[in-house]
């Protein structure tokens, strides 16, 4: 796809009419704990994803080059249709950086798109988190990127490029320094375990699968972008979108080392923490009130490392009998293979794309050994919403 094509798709849409508004000057003020998620897409194995688009889970192929300590070829989640890229310094650089970019120069036109609920005039900033050895290589992927959006009519928008660290939490990413930053944030996500260093560390960790053994991860990509808000104090409601508070993490003894029951039990305090039932709480707060009784949809990283779809499984029936983790719910991991530190991003983008308005989302990391984490994706607008509001 040629940088004039990208150019010409984003011409080629009907825009519908925003209201105006002037263009401010950076603040440094957004709340810490508070993010807005106005839309998302992705592209993984299975295929692209958007609000109302998800496609069915993809099994595993046998890869062409990459083997496990076993000599057998692995299975592996690959996504078949990206973006030929012909610059090969990134290839002499490093050669994972070179897949990146071509994730998200693939997707690069779906992100641009969704620029397009921005308001007139206002300005974004651009965050990508890429798990990148070399900071030269980083800015080479950080750069092209940009210089596909100048090339657009979203180009004298753009307020900053930046790169940011995979680890930590999502606020903390999307942070802004005491120079501030735009209210807008357009966050581009990819990783690809597709090659023999990455593979080397899922066995190191012990959780490989492998063709001649039990369950375990299969090696996959994913690249996501989201356009998402900094929430301001003066910020009192949205008519869209969903609000993203700080996520609920709670440290434990190894999973390996518990039977089912402790297990789901202490994820089922978690998702107790996460989630409140407000029926059972004689001070609930202003946030709990403000969420239906159960999520509409489940996203949960793992579901096929030894133990986990039992302990998702149990907490899930035991907090809300009416859900069900395989109607409502889905392991990323299963949909299209483990797609390594593109996983936050993802998850999003999947609880997203199938919620209608009004709906909520939870979203599960239980792959740690140690460690588990919920993130709640509360509606801001639709029936749902409205009815708890008042």
């Amino acid at each position: 796809m040629s940088r004039a094509s990208i150019f010409d798709l984003l011409h080629q849409r009907q825009q519908d009419a925003a209201p105006v508004v002037e263009k401010t000057a950076a603040r440094s003020d957004y709340l810490i704990d508070r993010l807005l998620l106005v839309d998302g897409v992705a592209l993984t194995p299975a295929g692209f994803v958007a609000r109302g688009v998800l496609p069915e889970a993809v099994p595993p192929v046998l890869s062409e080059s990459l083997y496990g300590p076993d000599g057998y070829r692995l299975l592996v989640h690959p996504i078949t249709d990206v973006m030929p890229l012909e610059d090969n310094r990134l290839k002499r650089l490093e050669h994972k950086a070179h897949r990146l970019n071509a994730l998200v120069q693939t997707l690069m036109v779906e992100a641009l798109i969704m620029l397009e609920a921005l308001p007139e005039a206002a300005g974004f900033d651009l965050v990508l988190t890429l798990p990148l050895r070399s900071p030269q290589v980083g800015e080479i992927v950080l750069a092209q990127a940009r210089e596909a959006i100048m090339e657009t009519q979203y180009g004298d928008r753009l307020e900053s490029a930046r790169l940011v660290p995979c680890q930590g939490e999502l606020h903390d990413q999307m942070a802004v320094s005491e120079a501030g930053g735009a209210a807008r944030v357009l966050w581009l996500s990819a990783d690809s375990l597709l090659n023999d260093d990455d593979v080397g560390r899922l066995n190191a960790r012990g959780v490989l699968g492998r063709s001649s053994k039990g369950p375990g991860l299969h090696p996959g990509e994913a690249v996501s972008a989201l356009l998402l808000q900094r929430v301001l104090p003066e910020d009192a409601s949205f008519d869209r979108g969903w609000l993203i508070g700080a996520a609920t993490t709670r440290a434990h003894a190894r999973r390996s080392d518990q039977r089912d029951y402790p297990r789901r039990e202490k994820l089922l305090a978690l998702l107790g923490e996460a989630w409140p039932d407000t029926a059972d709480d004689p001070e609930p707060t202003e946030e709990s009130m403000s969420l239906p009784n159960a999520p509409a949809r489940l996203v949960v990283d793992s579901l096929t490392l030894p133990g986990r779809a039992v302990e998702a499984g149990g907490a899930l029936m035991a907090r809300w009998e009416m859900l069900d983790l395989i109607d409502d719910g889905i392991g990323v991991d299963v949909h299209g293979g483990w797609p390594g530190e593109a996983m936050s991003a993802l998850q999003l983008v999947l609880a997203m794309a199938p919620l209608e308005e009004g709906d909520s989302a939870l979203v599960l990391e239980i792959a740690a050994e140690t460690q588990s984490r919920a993130l709640v994706l509360r509606a801001c607008a639709g029936p749902t919403a409205l009815a708890n509001q008042l």
